[in-house]
Order: structure tokens, then C-alpha cells, then sequence
């Protein structure tokens, strides 16, 4: 996916994208991303040095949301400010969206928009909006795998998934059994490299996430 200089925001309900400067009129002046904040929990015991680490107690690091910020300047003239204005909150304000960078194309962000702050002067008028997304950024592809009779090596981003499942014959993926047709999220694959025996063919299909 290829967009220019500026962001694509696309609704999720309605599917509906509008790009911040073909669509809006916005000149992109600043974009900050926030990485997500990592779920920690420690415990102090009495009579012992320091804490006892329990993260990772129940398994993979958890982690909050990720804060966006974007600043955009319109550049139309003061005559138009106001209808700018109008539009995007319109469109944007408090809805969720998935949220597409010029600086990171094969990805996107999911997360609800808010127009946070107006502010013009004799020349220009500027927009700030917040997002408050979800920690992994998602990759617009789909990834496919075929997996083949013996051992498979299927890759995975940082983010943990399960993987879609299409037989077209009966097989047994790891000691489970599967018969011919479509199994939704049935494949767990964390990060790295996924290990799986396959007594046949099927393919895994599923979106990747990274941080």
C-alpha cells in the first residue's frame, strides 16, 4: 500500500477512507507515536531484597494502549476554516478508525479519534488529533502459509494470533485432527518461529501484529 505524504484514516463501520490531504486539505506538520506502555506486576516480600518479577507468571508481556498524536495545519485560507473544521470532526471526532502513516505504509494503527484542539491565526488554522489505539500496529497483507505433509516452520511478528485453517483433505496438525473445511482462528502462532507437523496439505492464513 502506497499513500502520500499525510495519513489515511478508514472507518471501521462503513469502510469508509479519507486521506488528510487530498480529502481534507491538511498539510501533515507533526506525527507522534507512542509505543504501548508493558503490563508489569511486582511483588515486594518482607525481609528480602527488591521485588519478585511476576510479568510473565501466565505467560507473554501484556501492554497497554498506544497514544498518536498528529498536528495539521490548513492552508486554504481563514475563508475555509470553518468548513474544514466541520468535516473532519465530522468525520473523526470520537469514531474508530484504522489509521494508515506516509512513514509506514504496510501498516495500520485501530484505535478512536478525537479532535483535540483548534487554533488559528491570520494566516493558517491548525488541527491536533488524539488517538488512542491499540498496542500492536496490524499489517495491511494478510499472511498465507501453506503448510505440507512433515515439518513446518511458520513465522509470526511479535504479536500473538491464531491462525485461520483451510483443509482441503483430512489432517492432523500437531496431534489434532482436522477434516476437510474452514476452521476460524485454530492455529495459535506466538512470536518467532512456530514449529508444526502436518501429515498433509492446509494453509494458515492470518494478519500479523508488531510493536
Amino acid at each position: 500500500m502506497s499513500i502520500t505524504h499525510g495519513i489515511e484514516f478508514r472507518s471501521v463501520n462503513g469502510d469508509i477512507a479519507k486521506h488528510s490531504d487530498t480529502d481534507f486539505g491538511l498539510i501533515l506538520t507533526n506525527q507522534d507515536i507512542g509505543t504501548p506502555t508493558p503490563k508489569t506486576h511486582t511483588v515486594a516480600i518482607s525481609g528480602r531484597d527488591g521485588e519478585i518479577d511476576l510479568t510473565e507468571a501466565f505467560g507473554e508481556v501484556k501492554f497497554g494502549n498506544r497514544a498518536i498524536k498528529l498536528t495539521f495545519v490548513c492552508i486554504e485560507g481563514l475563508e475555509s476554516w470553518e468548513a474544514r473544521k466541520t468535516q473532519v470532526a465530522n468525520f473523526l471526532h470520537g469514531q474508530k478508525m484504522k489509521i494508515t502513516t506516509w512513514s509506514d505504509s504496510g501498516y495500520y494503527y485501530l484505535g478512536r479519534c478525537t479532535v483535540d484542539e483548534y487554533s488559528s491565526s491570520k494566516s493558517q488554522g491548525t488541527i491536533v488529533i488524539s488517538c488512542d489505539c491499540e498496542p500492536y500496529k496490524y499489517k495491511h497483507e494478510l499472511t498465507t502459509f501453506n503448510l505440507v505433509s512433515g515439518t513446518n516452520e511458520v513465522n509470526n511478528s511479535r504479536m500473538t494470533i491464531f491462525a485461520d485453517l483451510n483443509c482441503a483433505e483430512e489432517v492432523t496438525i500437531n496431534d489434532t485432527v482436522y477434516s476437510p473445511g474452514d476452521y476460524l482462528k485454530a492455529i495459535k502462532l506466538t512470536y518467532g518461529t512456530n514449529t508444526l507437523t502436518s501429515s498433509g496439505n492446509a494453509t494458515l492464513t492470518y494478519r500479523e501484529g508488531d510493536l
